[in-house]
C-alpha cells in the first residue's frame, strides 16, 4: 500500500468494546466502510473479558504444576517434598490479546469489492496463548 502526502490529515483511534458478535462487528466495520469520504483504517483485536481473573488462574495455575513436577523429581530422586521455602515471580507484563489480522484492514472507494469482501469475514477469535514464569522452592528431606 502506497501513501503520498496531499495536504494535513487527522488521525482518530476509537476503541469499541463489546461481547463477541460477528453481526455487530459487521454493522460497526459497513458503517465506518461506507461513511462518504474517507478511508478507514481498521485494526481489529480479541481479549478476554475481565484480564485480572485470567492472569490469577494463569498464576494458579503455574504453581499448581510447579508442585506436581516437584513431587514427581522428589519421588525420583528419593527424597520427600517439605514446606515451601520461597516463591518468585516476576511480574512481568501478559499480553491476552489476539489480533487475527496482523495489518490494518483499510477499505478503498471504487468498486466495493474489498469492503464487500472484508465485511462478510466470518471472524472468531483463537485462544489466547499466555506464559510466565513461576520459581517455587521447598524443602526436601
Amino acid at each position: 500500500m502506497k501513501k503520498r502526502f496531499a495536504g494535513y490529515e487527522y488521525t482518530h483511534r476509537l476503541k469499541v468494546e463489546f461481547e463477541s458478535d460477528n453481526d455487530r462487528l459487521g454493522r460497526i466495520l459497513f458503517a465506518l466502510a461506507t461513511a462518504p469520504k474517507i478511508k478507514p483504517e481498521f485494526r481489529l483485536s480479541y481479549t478476554v473479558k475481565d484480564p485480572e481473573a485470567a492472569k490469577n488462574l494463569l498464576l494458579g495455575n503455574a504453581v499448581s504444576d510447579a508442585r506436581k513436577k516437584a513431587a514427581i523429581l522428589s519421588q525420583a530422586a528419593g527424597v520427600s517434598l517439605k514446606d515451601i521455602l520461597s516463591i518468585d515471580y516476576s511480574w512481568g507484563e501478559i499480553n491476552l490479546e489476539y489480533v487475527p489480522m496482523r495489518e490494518n484492514m483499510v477499505y478503498e472507494d471504487g468498486s466495493g469489492s474489498t469492503v464487500d469482501a472484508c465485511l462478510q469475514m466470518d471472524i472468531e477469535p483463537d485462544d489466547i496463548e499466555v506464559k510466565d514464569t513461576v520459581t517455587v522452592v521447598w524443602e526436601i528431606a
